[in-house]
């Protein structure tokens, strides 16, 4: 897997934690009449290593209301590890192909994983369906290197 302009590699993709806590019967009952009501947040993380290569952490939470008395607790951290393979990318182009490139490339795959989990843990009708726009957050978050 390469892409167009060969400045990075993707040289794996795999589930790197999950973890899902459901108390008690009743508490899943709960959870699958109100899945809509809870949230799902986005948490990217990367880590350096050696040759070049990083590792992008994408870490899905799923959130229970506050109202919600029988909660259930779900996390799931799927890693992209990627190569720079164009020596000369500067730091914030670095900084974005992170941020903004890999994560808007893999989103489909990450959405796909998430819902094929949670309808394998039991929620049926889960579907991770949330549209994020990466470039939009990124000139949030850094709005003069955008």
């Amino acid at each position: 897997m390469t892409n167009l302009n060969n400045d990075y590699e993707v040289v794996a993709k795999y589930i790197k934690d999950i973890s899902f806590e459901i108390p008690d019967p009743d508490c899943f009952v709960s959870a699958a009449e109100k899945l809509s009501e809870y949230t799902t947040k986005l948490d990217l993380s990367s880590k350096p290593f050696k040759n070049n290569l990083i590792e992008l952490n994408c870490k899905f939470i799923l959130e229970a209301p506050e109202h919600v008395e029988k909660k259930i607790y779900a996390d799931l951290c799927l890693a992209i590890v990627f190569k720079i393979n164009n020596k000369e990318l500067t730091t914030d182009q670095v900084k974005k192909l992170i941020l903004v490139t890999m994560p808007t490339e893999h989103f489909p795959f990450m959405q796909e994983m998430v819902t094929h989990l949670f309808q394998k843990s039991g929620f049926k009708n889960f579907a991770f369906n949330k549209k994020i726009n990466f470039e939009d957050l990124y000139k949030q978050q850094f709005p003069t290197s955008a």
